[in-house]
């Protein structure tokens, strides 16, 4: 089940969201960035919906505040207001996801959750390829560097053959510490 964080300074929204979401989702809400800051850190949050006119922080000062150390869980913006400044201000700051207007539709905001938790699940999957990708490519560098080695090394194996499978063996080398250089 998806776990979603709404954030806002009005109670009675926090309380219609909860009704309206409790099934499809696990929710977690509140009106304190600060609690919605450890709620981020003590549950797996895919998706975090801010109010963007609170007293003291508005919606796209919480997400960039959260950003560097929650970077995964896609942000949306939801809002009564129309302020342009505070969605471009979202999209380039907060790097949301989605703006929504309030009153929310109760089925197109379950369909934009359900989108943002599967841009989440691919934001994370992408993280651990990488990672994955990463760690083999090293491990991958360092095979090559020791055959390399030994390539250069080994009395059996003519002279020329050496040097041509040692400059194959750079080429790999090479690629994998720049991938961007020609193999």
């Amino acid at each position: 089940m998806i776990h979603v964080l709404y954030l806002d300074d009005e109670e009675h929204n926090l309380t219609a969201f909860r009704a309206a979401f409790r099934r499809d989702f696990h929710v977690h809400v509140t009106t304190v960035p600060s609690e919605a800051v450890r709620m981020l850190q003590d549950f797996p949050i895919e998706v975090v919906i801010s109010d963007q006119k609170m007293p003291d922080i508005s919606g796209v000062e919480f997400f960039e505040m959260i950003m560097a150390d929650h970077p995964d869980p896609v942000r949306m913006l939801l809002t009564g207001h129309a302020d342009i400044d505070a969605v471009i201000d979202a999209i380039n700051k907060g790097r949301i996801y989605k703006y929504i207007s309030k009153p929310w539709n109760e089925a197109e905001l379950k369909r934009l959750v359900e989108e943002a938790a599967e841009l989440y699940r691919a934001r994370v999957r992408s993280t651990q390829l990488n990672r994955s990708y990463s760690e083999n490519l090293v491990l991958l560098r360092n095979t090559l560097q020791q055959i390399q080695q030994e390539c250069a090394s080994h009395p059996d194996v003519p002279q020329e053959q050496r040097t041509s499978w040692g400059n194959a063996l750079k080429r790999a080398i090479a690629w994998i510490e720049n991938p961007e250089s020609p193999f």
